[in-house]
């Protein structure tokens, strides 16, 4: 062997590290520490929780709005229906043989004799 030269690996091309460790210390300063990660899961949760939270609210909305359109279109079709009973109702009040028979009737009117009726020029 040459003078100057061991039998030495070559160290030349690894990191001189302070601890001694090699490589394994360079992978821990990459990784984040452990209460970071743990905080990170907690806001994930918390904000999965609040958006489930949200979602519910919006299903419950959207349920009560449906149940409210229905409410108002039963209401609106029961308002049709006494509509029309009630312009039934009028046409059967404003009938000619109804007025007739009430007159005739309650009030004791007759219909005017020939000498009664005045033609007007």
């Amino acid at each position: 062997m040459a003078a100057g030269k061991t039998n030495r690996p070559v160290a030349e091309n690894r990191p001189r590290t302070r601890s001694g460790q090699g490589s394994s210390s360079r992978n821990r300063k990459l990784r984040p520490p452990r209460k970071r990660m743990t905080v990170l899961w907690i806001v994930l949760m918390v904000l999965f929780f609040v958006e489930a939270l949200f979602y519910a609210w919006c299903r419950v909305q959207c349920v009560n709005a449906g149940y409210g359109i229905d409410r108002e279109n039963s209401r609106h079709q029961a308002l049709l229906k006494e509509r029309n009973t009630l312009k039934i109702e009028l046409a059967r009040l404003k009938s000619p043989e109804r007025i007739e028979t009430i007159a005739r009737t309650r009030l004791g009117l007759v219909m005017p004799d020939v000498q009664q009726k005045v033609v007007l020029p």
